[in-house]
């Protein structure tokens, strides 16, 4: 069983923007048939807005994302800074950054198993 969670604004779509500001993320389990269930809506306490923070990147805030959503093995987003990418791959964590718009999230859940599949090859 391996936990991802997907940034997004509307839970339609990937958020365009940093992972570590969506509104909230959705939350999927993978089972170990490659099946995706969907598991839980976490509203996101730490966009810099609420965090008061004056830009991106801040690796204070990555250690935040991992604590919060610390069950998670992938997280799927838009973009993510590449200090925060590192920070997320010491602490286990996959980081998937689409780099599109408009990314539904069933594409994005298609995405995580192969990035998945990949990661265990």
């Amino acid at each position: 069983m391996t936990y991802i969670a997907i940034a997004t604004d509307d839970g339609e779509s990937v958020r365009f923007g940093h992972f570590g500001d969506a509104e909230r993320y959705l939350i999927y389990n993978i089972d170990s048939a490659g099946n995706s269930h969907f598991v839980e809506t976490r509203e996101n306490r730490y966009t810099d807005a609420r965090l008061g923070l004056q830009k991106h990147n801040q690796p204070e805030k990555a250690k935040m994302m991992v604590q919060f959503l610390r069950d998670c093995r992938l997280f799927v987003g838009h973009s993510m800074g590449n200090k925060n990418k590192r920070i997320l791959e010491k602490n286990g964590v996959l980081p998937l950054a689409l780099q599109q718009r408009n990314v539904p999230v069933a594409e994005a859940l298609e995405r995580a198993k192969q990035a998945l599949r990949e990661a265990v090859e």
